[in-house]
């Protein structure tokens, strides 16, 4: 075989190594952009539904927080609207006609089961309806001590204080250190829980 001939398949195969190397790296290369797509798309989209996720947890603790608030809100409108029920019977057994009134607040008094003792009414009952209070209490426990066979003497005789107290009804007694709670409120209140349950059904059950 000639020189030329020997030189031309010398570089002929160094020119198909080349080629073929050439095609290897190049293959290789695309193989690894391939892969680092692959990769970055998967990130991307791992970094999206991630975001997604969050999102929407962020919007249901939103709604759920909005969900409590409104369930508070309403809470706090059905109290409101039942304490003013119970504000309207206050007011309404205040203005009973004067003989049921009297009759109520005595016999108040006497459950209050006070030996005797100071009544403390509003400006507005002392200058009406106090002194009839007194004097019919006074008479009622007589009477009931004297069933009982006990006295009911003068020094132990309900009084009507010259102090005004705040309240919208009825008095409270003080027999030394000792105090009854006979206001109208306070005689509404002790029924309140018992009774708010039932209000509330009459109020807002379809």
């Amino acid at each position: 075989m000639s020189i030329e001939k020997i030189t031309s398949a010398i570089l002929a195969e160094a020119e198909a190594a080349e080629k073929a190397a050439l095609e290897e790296a190049q293959a290789k290369c695309d193989k690894i952009i391939a892969e680092a797509r692959e990769k970055a798309q998967a990130q991307k989209e791992a970094t999206l539904q991630k975001g997604r996720e969050e999102k929407e947890k962020i919007v249901l603790r939103r709604r759920s927080v909005a969900a409590i608030d409104s369930k508070k809100a309403i809470l706090e409108k059905k109290q409101e609207v039942i304490s003013d029920c119970f504000d309207q019977v206050v007011e309404r057994i205040a203005d009973l006609p004067r003989g049921e009134y009297i009759d109520f607040l005595v016999r108040v008094g006497l459950a209050s089961n006070m030996p005797g003792g100071q009544l403390f009414f509003n400006e507005k009952e002392k200058g009406s309806i106090a002194e009839e209070v007194t004097a019919r209490l006074n008479e009622a426990t007589a009477q009931l001590r004297k069933a009982d066979g006990r006295d009911f003497p003068e020094s132990e005789r309900f009084t009507l204080s010259s102090d005004n107290e705040p309240v919208r009804g009825g008095y409270w007694i003080r027999y030394g250190q000792t105090y009854a709670d006979d206001t109208v409120e306070s005689q509404v209140s002790v029924h309140k829980k018992e009774l708010a349950a039932e209000v509330s059904r009459m109020l807002f059950e379809d």
